[in-house]
């Protein structure tokens, strides 16, 4: 099983403002086996974000471009787990109601966050794409299904993501390869260039 899906990005608690113009419009997944390359652009492609993830050896690639600086930090299954303790922890309630996103029906759940105040997440999630995913590696490791809806935070922003389109077609395997020309970071020196990031184009 091989493709690519599409997600429209809105960023629905930010104030319309002229620095919205640089503020990416969509999301590309490329999907293939049990290998996945997320890739988020802003407008003029100044700023790019890629997620590789491995769900077969638990392992996840994160890439900025930033102009012409690139930084890549590579994470296991500890690393990832470390990587998400910066995000709120969320409980999880399922319910009953289901939606078409996509052209698939979708199940709804929603993400609570535990210890804070913000807007809880919808979540959309569907079986019947036919691709795996337990969603071990970001905050909604228990979702039974593909996620076509929701919400991350990225840039310092809440970006909503809402599948637009899907196609299934061949993915070359260079898609889930690390370009050599990134300079390999830590977790937290990949969070201080992420930190500058939004400092000097998301404020």
């Amino acid at each position: 099983m091989e493709g690519r899906i599409i997600y429209d990005v809105t960023f629905p608690f930010e104030q319309n403002t002229v620095m919205m113009d640089l503020f990416p419009k969509q999301m590309t997944l490329h999907f293939k086996g049990n290998m996945m390359h997320t890739e988020v652009k802003s407008s003029y492609d100044l700023l790019t974000t890629d997620f590789i993830i491995d769900n077969d050896k638990k392992c996840m690639t994160q890439m900025l471009k930033n102009m012409s600086d690139r930084y890549a930090m590579e994470l296991d299954s500890e690393g990832v787990q470390e990587w998400l303790k910066q995000y709120p922890a969320v409980r999880l309630e399922p319910t009953s109601e289901t939606t078409t996103i996509a052209g698939y029906v979708c199940s709804k759940t929603i993400a609570h966050f535990i210890n804070d105040s913000l807007p809880a997440i919808e979540l959309y999630h569907t079986k019947g794409l036919g691709v795996e995913a337990s969603n071990w590696w970001n905050q909604f490791n228990g979702v039974d299904g593909f996620l076509l809806g929701y919400d991350i935070e990225q840039y310092g922003k809440r970006m909503r993501l809402r599948a637009r389109e899907i196609k299934f077609e061949p993915v070359s395997e260079d898609k889930f390869i690390r370009a050599e020309n990134f300079q390999i970071v830590t977790l937290s020196e990949m969070n201080n260039q992420l930190l500058a990031v939004v400092n000097e184009f998301m404020q």
